[in-house]
């Protein structure tokens, strides 16, 4: 596929960079809802579906992208894309659900309190592991692995969330009928298995077209995966996030970009690293580009959600965020 690319005209690079993107996103919808289906015919409980299946799978497009970058030793890629992401959600994503309806921030203190940590702890664990070593920026492989460790504490943290939302009733609230016979249960599993199949695929052609791309514009990997790449693989929550604030269900909206967000960091660089025997080399680009902009990012959504006396995001403060998303991708491509 590589070998086919390079020669290519520059129109048909980005043609293919934009349905790899496509198939992507649309092929990790579709293993999520299977996957979801699969989990009910075998007796799962809806809380683990929600805190394991649906919470992971708005990750899956940046995860296989990142991943397979990193197999080609793309670790610049790898990290730029999960940097990107987080930026994207949290300024150009929410940023436009404000403008679209109410953003809440929750009522009490400790709600918008928990929103700042929330920043805090993204803040912190994306930029702290860069600077333990002396040895150069970089990742080491042995905290990809305390990421990964962190995810299944996340999780954990997720299903005692859930707990707490669905004691008033124990039926299965999704109102799907299941078919459990044996022809039903072997589709889902195909389909599954097909979705699976066209991510790994188009997730390659997708690292492929990106780096081509960027060689023949003359930028760099990571300003490719951290804009171009990042946006489509946040184009689901993009939708998601306008069709949840016109509904008047913004809270949705904060909730599904810091999960995101933290799964971006803990399950997205902290696989890319454990990938890589030297770990996740960090370019001198990333401290005087990404994350700059991710600690403004980060702070301003913290000095919102904390300092808001009207409880949610305001169409101003929607403006600020999405004018910041807009300065950083100039920035890039100066």
């Amino acid at each position: 596929m590589y070998s086919i690319l390079i020669d290519s005209s520059i129109i048909v690079i980005f043609i293919i960079f934009c349905i790899s993107l496509f198939l992507l996103s649309k092929a990790a919808d579709y293993l999520v809802d299977n996957a979801v289906k699969l989990s009910q015919i075998w007796g799962l409980p809806e809380i683990i579906i929600g805190a394991t299946i649906v919470s992971l799978g708005t990750t899956l497009p940046e995860l296989s992208a990142s991943i397979s970058s990193a197999l080609k030793g793309n670790d610049s890629f790898a990290l730029g894309n999960a940097v990107g992401s987080i930026i994207t959600n949290t300024s150009l994503i929410l940023g436009i659900g404000a403008l679209f309806g109410k953003i809440p921030v929750g009522e009490k203190s400790s709600q918008k309190f928990n929103l700042l940590v929330t920043t805090v702890f993204l803040l912190i664990f994306t930029t702290l592991p860069y600077k333990v070593q002396n040895e150069g920026s970089h990742i080491p492989q042995w905290f990809g692995f305390i990421y990964l460790m962190l995810v299944m504490v996340y999780i954990v943290y997720l299903i005692i969330q859930e707990k707490n939302k669905v004691s008033i009733s124990k039926k299965n609230k999704s109102g799907i009928q299941v078919n459990k016979n044996t022809r039903s249960v072997f589709m889902i599993i195909f389909s599954i298995f097909i979705s699976a199949l066209v991510i790994a695929v188009s997730a390659s052609s997708l690292v492929n077209s990106a780096e081509i791309l960027a060689r023949r514009i003359g930028i760099s990997d990571v300003i490719i995966a951290s804009t171009l790449v990042a946006f489509g693989t946040s184009v689901p929550e993009l939708s998601t996030c306008i069709s949840a604030a016109k509904r008047n269900h913004g809270g949705l909206v904060i909730g599904n970009i810091m999960g995101a967000n933290i799964l971006n960091i803990l399950l997205v660089v902290g696989a890319s690293a454990a990938l890589i025997p030297g770990g996740i080399a960090v370019t001198e680009e990333f401290y005087r580009i990404h994350f700059i902009t991710l600690a403004i990012v980060l702070s301003v959504f913290g000095f919102f959600a904390y300092n808001s006396k009207i409880n949610e995001i305001s169409k101003r403060e929607g403006m600020i965020l999405i004018l910041i998303y807009i300065l950083y991708l100039f920035i890039n491509f100066l």
